[in-house]
Formats: C-alpha cells, sequence, structure tokens
C-alpha cells in the first residue's frame, strides 16, 4: 500500500501548479468520518474548483478519477480558505483525489481514507510544536517529509498545538506549504496550543470531527474502528472551563472501543526544565479520570523535547518535537522511562486487536547550530490490550 501510494508521485502526471498560482496552499483533508470526508485550500482570488476523486482500486484499475464535486466560490477577490465536504463515500475505503481550478490548475494528487470496520488495525501519526522557522532548514518539512515515508500508511495525523508561532497569514502558509508532504496523504486533526491564542483563523482553516466550545471545535471526538481519540483544549483559564471539557470528555471515553486515546498541549507530567514538572490542575482534574477509564496514551506537547511518563498504568508522551526550538530536560519526574533531547521527531502509532505499537522516530539531530538529519528509533513499546 505504501509503496503503491508513493509510485503515484513518480510514475503518474497530472499537471502542475503554475509559477502564478491562484492556489495558494493546499489541498489537504479533515473531519474524516466512516462516508464523508472535508477538502481544504486556500486561493486567491477565488475561483470555481473541482475536487476529483475515486476509490483506489478503481484508480488502480483505470487511472481514472471519475467522481468530481465542484465548489463554487463565496467572494470575487482576496484570498478565500474553503472547506468542501464530499459525502456518500464507501466506508473502510482508500481514494485518490486531486484539485483542478478553472484557470487550468492541477495539484498534486493525494489520498484519504474513510474509516475502517472494527476489529481492523489503525494507523496515524503525531507531530506537535511546529511553529516557526527562523534559521535553515526547514525542520517542520523534514519532519513531514520523513512521516510521508513511514512504512505505515497513516489514516490520519494528530496535532499537538502549536502549529504556529503566530495565528497570522504568512505564519498560517509557512505552515501549509512545509506540511504538504504529509497533508497530501492523510488527514490533518489538531488540537489547540497557547501559540494559537484562540485565534479565529485557527477555526477557519480545520474542519474537525465533531466537539464542542467555539464553533464546535474546541475539543472534539474521533470515534474510529476500534479507537476513540478526545481533543481537548488545555488552555482553559478555570476550574469550571476544565471539568465542562472533562465531563464531555467521559461520555465520548465511555463507548465500546477497546483502545482509548487523549490530546491536548500542556503535559500533565513532564521532565522539561522550564515546564517540569507539569500542570497541577491537570494532575488534580484530568488524570484521576483517565486512570477511572483506563485510557491507554495521553499525548501533549508544550515541551519541545520527548519524553515517555508513566502513572498509575496510564501512558503519557511528551511530543513536542516537530520543528521548534528544543527544550532541556530536567530533573526527571516519577515515572519518567524514556528522555530524549535535542532531537526532532515524529510518533507513528498502531492499534490493533493486540493492542497497541508506538514507534517514536528521530528526523534530525541538533547540535549547537548544526541540524543533522536522521533516521533513527529514539523510542519503541507497546501496550497490550485490556
Amino acid at each position: 500500500m505504501r509503496r503503491f501510494l508513493f509510485s503515484l508521485l513518480v510514475f503518474v502526471f497530472f499537471g502542475c501548479i503554475s509559477v502564478a498560482s491562484a492556489l495558494v496552499y493546499g489541498p489537504w483533508t479533515g473531519a474524516p468520518q466512516t462516508t464523508s470526508i472535508t477538502v481544504g485550500w486556500a486561493m486567491e482570488p477565488p475561483l470555481t474548483c473541482e475536487v476529483r476523486y475515486a476509490p483506489l482500486p478503481s484508480f488502480q484499475a483505470t487511472g481514472e478519477l471519475p467522481f468530481v464535486k465542484i465548489y463554487q466560490p463565496q467572494t470575487s477577490s482576496g484570498k478565500e480558505i474553503v472547506h468542501l465536504k464530499i459525502e456518500n463515500l464507501e466506508p473502510d475505503t482508500w481514494y485518490v483525489y486531486k484539485l483542478v481550478l478553472s484557470d487550468g490548475e492541477i495539484s498534486p494528487i493525494g489520498t484519504f481514507r474513510t474509516a475502517p470496520e472494527p476489529g481492523e488495525p489503525v494507523t496515524f501519526g503525531i507531530i506537535s510544536d511546529t511553529q516557526w522557522q527562523w534559521t535553515a532548514p526547514n525542520r517542520i518539512e523534514m519532519v513531514a517529509k520523513a512521516m510521508a515515508q513511514d512504512p505505515w500508511a497513516f489514516h490520519f495525523i494528530l496535532h499537538g498545538g502549536d502549529l504556529v508561532e503566530t495565528p497570522i497569514p504568512t505564519h498560517w502558509e509557512f505552515f501549509f506549504r512545509s506540511m504538504a508532504p504529509i497533508l497530501r496523504w492523510a488527514p490533518l486533526i489538531p488540537v489547540l496550543g497557547n501559540h494559537e491564542r484562540d485565534s479565529l483563523s485557527y477555526y477557519q482553516h480545520f474542519s474537525l470531527p465533531p466537539g464542542g466550545g467555539r464553533l464546535g471545535k474546541r475539543w472534539w471526538a474521533l470515534h474510529w474502528g476500534d479507537v476513540v481519540i478526545v481533543g481537548l483544549d488545555s488552555n482553559a483559564k478555570t476550574p469550571q472551563d476544565l471539568v465542562e471539557q472533562l465531563n464531555w470528555a467521559k461520555a465520548q471515553l465511555s463507548g465500546p472501543e477497546p483502545h482509548k486515546i487523549v490530546i491536548f498541549h500542556h503535559p500533565v507530567f513532564s521532565s522539561d526544565a522550564s515546564y517540569g514538572p507539569g500542570s497541577e490542575g491537570l494532575q488534580a482534574l484530568w488524570h484521576p479520570v483517565f486512570v477511572e477509564l483506563g485510557v491507554d496514551l495521553v499525548l501533549s506537547g508544550h515541551a519541545h523535547n520527548y519524553e515517555r511518563i508513566v502513572r498509575d498504568g496510564i501512558t503519557y508522551l511528551v511530543v513536542g518535537g516537530g520543528g521548534a526550538n528544543l527544550y532541556r530536560l530536567g530533573t526527571r519526574v516519577q515515572g519518567s522511562v524514556v528522555g530524549v533531547e535535542n532531537h526532532h521527531f515524529y510518533v507513528a502509532v498502531r492499534a490493533d486487536s493486540r493492542g497497541i505499537s508506538v514507534r517514536v522516530v528521530g528526523v534530525a539531530q541538533v547540535q549547537g547550530e548544526t541540524v543533522i538529519p536522521e533516521h533513527q528509533i529514539l523510542d519503541e513499546f507497546f501496550l497490550p490490550r485490556n
């Protein structure tokens, strides 16, 4: 499967984007469901566009993308961020798609997947704290390219927040262009970091699974085969806000899925030299509920390093290695099993009937001002199914 997806880049030509492109960045996908997906892109000026798509087996047989969804622009000038929902898809199916603009521009092809049946394996990638690059090389792009070459074809990508340094147009454009190597192949599902500042531009850019809070997007839950993933906003300012989210999460995590995962930006526990030992509020309010509900993995960023911490049977991962400047670890907190500094990385997860397999893949090592590309497994572990 993965080999075929990459062969599409090499052996199939669908056209290229012109120098004076109306397509500012994208396409990307979001809000994956059993029979639908949402395709997003940014363009200036707004143009009529088509998303052409087909199931992967059909495309392999014919080389054609016969299904078409048309988008008519909502404005006549300026920049438009588009979200076009494609419905009536087949469940448990890989699709191939491309974006065609009325001026003749054609995007590179991409893929997405509809939700699998219970009992089937689920694979996904995790990245956090991409932010901004003041000096070359582009570490975000390095991580994105490595994720695109991972041997597991990811069903989706989770982002643990701080996507951008500041939620302004130039930073969003840099993010999407840098992440393009992996966003072409899998939907992106982020949570808010502190650098997003709860900006309207964050909500304008992403189509997310059903949720709540501001615009129904501040927190969300993805029910995907045997996996449920709950995304929360740890930027909450009051205990009442934290409790409101937690009560909503309890209902989502109490379903039939055997694998339970939670993601939010600020770590509950951390050995980071500046942010350790973690958030006292989250330790008091959220951790006991995660234990009670039998959550398998809790993912966070904010601390720009890697750490695996086990507390009361819950595995916490700090995964802030997506490209932002890196931080040092300090005194290791109770339950810290693995801690890694000075590496940019991503996390690959596979959940199946046996349990959850996790690989933490180093992409670059940083020594002073020098960024050294690498491919190194920084951590690897397995959580048996309860």
